[in-house]
């Protein structure tokens, strides 16, 4: 939903807000800078209410995650609250700015991180839950790697507290739960079934599901239920999986798991129990003696290095039949229903709001004033060769890496025209059954003719399809002009499983490379 056509941002003071860097259902998220002071950047969250209350969230929800949240903020592995109010039609939360960007768009599908990454981002998080149970008496309920945000040196931050409980009365005693709620393939079983749970052990079980992710870059499990097969050979084997991608666990992270993926409650490991084992209580060669990174640059190296994306003859040719192999597919199923069906809207170039990728939430009354910081930030060659987007193309430029950043991966950089782009992009979505209008360069020509004064891009190009589990998956295609002839295409999420965004981003960039610019 674009906010700025439906409501006017609140000024907040002392406060000069700048680019969006994030988006949701119904909130987003800016960068925002100290009037008196602006080198202190942090990020504001604006939380539209009248979307909220359309998605049954009523405003004491919406509080309610305000409160926690602050509650939860005295934790160095926890993103910290600074501020918070309400402007009508909005709540907006001040935060300190996560500026190493998203895990998840860190971690490669089927691949996973390096196993002492992994650890280090285990024994944070370990920590920060450790914080929320024992020092706050709130579950989060919803850890996932979507939700887990990093800092300039790499920290793990846990955000989003939209899900999250008090679970621990005054005196102590728990507080049984009832209700269902997080992301399906992190959510403990006891959830599922819905017969009273305790919310402080499901938080246990999804560390669980994250740490295979870290692993192994896949979940273990599309649904922790009898009717999902894996899971189902999961507990029948009483966790002992000798097979797929539970051969590439190593014996001390397997153990853990399986202490940890406990299907009975009772039997679970606790977050005690999380810190007694061998694999917490062994140092970690990137943490300092207050477990934060000492050396940002290797941690970095590490966790990005495997990052890669391959436009080999061998890789070209393994995605092309993949795609046949999908069409052929397709033809001979009967086909999905219309809510399912995968389809991007024809070519739109937003006009009216000249903005970078990530700045599709504006507001329309103030456009004037936000044009200073809503126009694209100069852009260089210089900075291409160095954005991680673009190294990953690249192998013998790791020694290259920068650290962290919130820049997104899922990106790559053209000098071709804007027609052969369009072009290719529909020819691989199209063999991918990613649906779309066809012509895309003459729909783009179209509104070019029709807005003759106004610079076409940003091109957003809407996706809708879905994932190998059938499970919807969406977000955009954004047409970026930098410099002369070159040219940016990030793919953004919007909705679903970041692995297996990052897989169609893989995919349709393979198919595509002939426009690939590469150092």
């Amino acid at each position: 939903m674009n906010f700025s056509q439906i409501a006017q941002l609140p000024h907040i003071d002392g406060l000069q807000l700048g680019k969006t860097v994030g988006k949701g259902s119904f909130a987003f998220v800016k960068k925002a800078n100290l009037v008196v002071d602006p080198s202190t950047v942090i990020a504001v969250k604006f939380i539209h209410l009248p979307t909220c209350e359309k998605q049954g969230m009523a405003q004491e929800d919406v509080l309610k995650e305000v409160k926690l949240h602050s509650r939860c903020s005295n934790h160095i592995n926890v993103l910290k609250v600074i501020d918070c109010g309400i402007s009508e039609p909005f709540v907006w939360i001040a935060m300190e700015l996560a500026e190493g960007g998203d895990l998840f768009d860190k971690i490669e599908p089927d691949i996973g991180v390096d196993p002492e990454v992994a650890q280090f981002y285990y024994q944070q998080l370990v920590n920060a839950i450790s914080y929320l149970h024992d020092t706050c008496g709130v579950a989060h309920r919803d850890i996932k790697p979507e939700n887990i945000l990093l800092d300039k040196d790499g920290n793990l931050k846990l955000a989003d507290f939209g899900l999250a409980s008090l679970f621990k009365r005054k005196d102590g005693s728990k507080r049984v739960s009832r209700d269902q709620r997080g992301s399906l393939p992190y959510m403990a079983p006891e959830i599922i079934y819905c017969d009273g749970y305790y919310a402080d052990a499901t938080d246990v079980w999804s560390i669980g599901v994250l740490l295979f992710v870290l692993l192994n870059g896949e979940t273990p499990w599309e649904l922790p239920h009898e009717d999902d097969e894996t899971f189902k050979t999961f507990v029948k084997g009483e966790g002992k999986l000798n097979q797929g991608p539970w051969l590439k666990i190593p014996l001390v992270q397997l153990n853990l798991l399986r202490k940890i993926l406990q299907p009975d409650p009772e039997k679970r490991a606790s977050v005690s129990t999380l810190r007694d084992h061998i694999w917490y209580k062994t140092p970690s060669k990137f943490a300092d003696e207050h477990g934060l990174c000492r050396d940002p640059a290797l941690l970095a190296e590490k966790l990005l290095s495997k990052l890669k994306v391959s436009l080999s003859d061998a890789d070209f040719l393994s995605s092309t039949q993949e795609a046949f192999s999908n069409q052929r597919s397709r033809i001979a199923s009967t086909q999905p229903s219309k809510d399912y069906l995968a389809h991007t809207n024809a070519v739109s170039t937003t006009f009216q709001n000249r903005h970078s990728s990530t700045q599709r939430i504006t507001t329309s009354t103030h456009f004037e004033n936000e044009r200073q910081f809503m126009t694209q930030e100069p852009f260089s060659t210089q900075r291409m060769q160095e954005d991680l987007a673009s190294l990953q193309f690249s192998y013998h430029n790791l020694g290259l890496l920068p650290t962290f950043s919130s820049e997104r991966l899922t990106k790559f950089f053209s000098t071709d025209e804007i027609g052969l782009i369009l072009s290719e992009l529909e020819n691989a979505l199209v063999a991918y059954g990613v649906r779309v209008g066809r012509n895309l360069y003459e729909t783009f020509l179209d509104l070019k003719r029709q807005n003759q004064a106004v610079n076409p891009y940003p091109v957003f190009i809407q996706l809708r399809t879905t994932d190998k589990n059938g499970l919807p998956l969406s977000g955009s295609l954004v047409i970026m002009q930098l410099e002369r002839d070159l040219k940016s295409v990030t793919f953004e999420r919007k909705r679903g499983d970041p692995l297996e965004w990052r897989r169609l981003f893989k995919r349709i960039t393979v198919f595509c490379r002939n426009i690939v610019y590469v150092n």
